[in-house]
């Protein structure tokens, strides 16, 4: 056993550690130890059950050793966000608070630091593998069947929690749950709860994202491929909505008055036609347009959806400003001040016409003699002389 391979080794969702004496049978053995609290959430402690004749320590130890590399191994990028060292603080903070929260967090609760992230912030947060969601932060690798059960594992280990945990089915997109349901362990393991499902958080941020970005004068329509996302039904997604703050809006009838039946006369109902003459004389067009008996019906048009008002808030703005670098801009030098002829394309500039003279604003001396009064008044008088 002090010498076993690392794959005779199994961790139940139950915490039970089971050892398999033959390395190559795939199949748990026996449980010997079992996994118990610890000083971290990702840390748990071991209780050796059955040392089979090892000394109990010793045994101890190399099983703290396993799980350790085990829990690095499946929620690979969740450890990593515990190195921090040299970060900048907002980029620290929101690391610590999703390594403590197993890797998802509400992205209102830390509000204060994503609006003081700058691009290389966020560049080091997409290297850490970190998805700022518009309304969750988390890691989309955690996302699959064995990160969800070990994540389930450690949250109920670490709050107490009976073992082993109402974990869903392996890949299933979502579940139904009642209100009496944890919604604290469903968001550790990566399927929050919206109204009446449980959600896995990569297809929860698709319909997110959706909402908002078909968003339009603060409102926006459901789809029917949001339902196909969360594998539910209609009424389901409307519970989803309405569960993130979105106000579903009431559709406005118009009543439309039917005209009042009249009786036709009798000339008018001796003067019709029996149905069947009607259409024995439809154009042979019509009648070599029908589609016949056995044809099968067209699909019939799915109903549009309704309406809902965008939840206002913070945490829930489609897009947030990025706050503006504190670097220095750049002084142009004497290089980029390059005339308007000498850029590339300046052809346009030299076939430009040339500009009007530029019109002076001082004004012109005119002689009094000249005036249009001066001379109406000379035609006057020379056409007296001239009488």
């Amino acid at each position: 056993m002090l010498n076993a391979a690392i794959t005779q080794f199994k961790l139940g969702d139950d915490g039970m550690i089971r050892y398999q004496p033959d390395a190559s049978n795939p199949l748990p053995g026996e449980p010997f130890a079992k996994a118990v609290k610890g000083a971290k959430i990702l840390e748990p402690d071991i209780e050796v059950l059955d040392a089979a004749g090892h000394d109990t320590e010793a045994v101890r130890g190399i099983l703290r050793e396993w799980i350790k590399n085990h829990i690095r191994q499946v929620l690979e990028p969740l450890p990593a966000l515990e190195q921090t060292e040299g970060l900048a603080e907002p980029v620290r903070g929101i690391c610590e608070k999703l390594y403590n929260a197993l890797g998802i967090i509400p992205r209102e609760e830390v509000q204060s630091l994503t609006a003081a992230l700058d691009p290389e912030m966020r560049q080091v947060l997409r290297g850490k593998q970190v998805r700022l969601g518009p309304v969750l932060i988390f890691l989309p690798a955690l996302n699959k069947p064995a990160g969800v059960r070990l994540r389930g594992l450690l949250y109920a280990l670490w709050n107490d929690k009976p073992l082993p945990p109402p974990l869903p089915r392996d890949g299933v997109v979502s579940q139904k749950v009642d209100e009496s349901a944890d919604r604290d362990f469903y968001r550790a393991i990566g399927y929050p709860v919206y109204g009446p499902r449980a959600i896995r958080i990569d297809m929860l941020d698709r319909v997110i994202s959706a909402v908002y970005d078909n968003a339009k004068d603060g409102k926006f329509q459901a789809q029917h491929k949001m339902a196909e996302w969360l594998g539910c039904q209609i009424d389901d997604l409307y519970g989803v909505l309405t569960a993130m703050g979105h106000r579903k809006l009431e559709p406005v009838e118009e009543k439309k008055e039917e005209p009042a039946a009249q009786e036709k006369p009798a000339e008018e109902i001796a003067a019709e036609k029996p149905a069947e003459e009607a259409v024995a004389e439809k154009p042979p067009e019509e009648v070599a347009g029908e589609k016949p008996a056995g044809a099968k019906p067209e699909p019939k048009a799915r109903p549009e959806l309704a309406m809902f008002a965008l939840k206002k808030g913070k945490a829930f703005e489609k897009r947030e400003p990025r706050p503006k670098s504190d670097k220095p801009r750049r002084e142009k030098s004497d290089k980029d001040k390059k005339p308007r002829g000498d850029r590339k394309h300046g052809r346009k500039d030299q076939e430009r016409k040339p500009e009007r003279p530029r019109m002076v604003s001082a004004e012109a001396k005119i002689n009094p003699a000249d005036s249009p009064f001066a001379i109406l008044g000379q035609l006057k008088k020379a056409g007296k002389d001239g009488a």
